[in-house]
């Protein structure tokens, strides 16, 4: 997977998209961009664990996360990103963080991996 952010996209290239892409269902989303796809995998009420092991729930293919890189869980109605001792840890709009409470449209890195927190209401 190549290193590369989602960009916030602007209200008319919104409005364009929501005509060719199904809109998604209320809940909590991580994209992220694979290529030219890009995955949107729910982040529902329990735990996700992020990394390069093949026994994590989204496994990113990428030398730079480690095997257990993050963790997303909900806490009450917020969604939290939490560091799983990475070597190259989480950043949340740029800022290395331990631990962070996500809102929509925060930018996500696990080393060199990017995605974006979406909260669909």
């Amino acid at each position: 997977m190549a290193a590369s952010t989602l960009p916030r996209t602007t209200d008319r290239d919104r409005r364009r998209a929501a005509v060719v892409a199904p809109r998604l269902d209320p809940g909590r989303y991580l994209a992220i961009e694979d290529g030219e796809d890009v995955m949107v995998i729910e982040v529902g009420g329990g735990t996700v664990h992020l990394g390069r092991s093949t026994s994590a729930d989204v496994m990113l293919e990428h030398l730079s996360v480690s095997r257990r890189h993050a963790v997303a869980v909900r806490r009450g109605a917020d969604t939290v990103i939490l560091d799983d001792r990475s070597l190259n840890g989480v950043h949340v709009n740029g800022e290395r963080v331990a631990e962070a409470v996500l809102h929509d449209g925060d930018e996500i890195r696990l080393g060199d991996v990017a995605m974006r927190y979406l909260h669909v209401r």
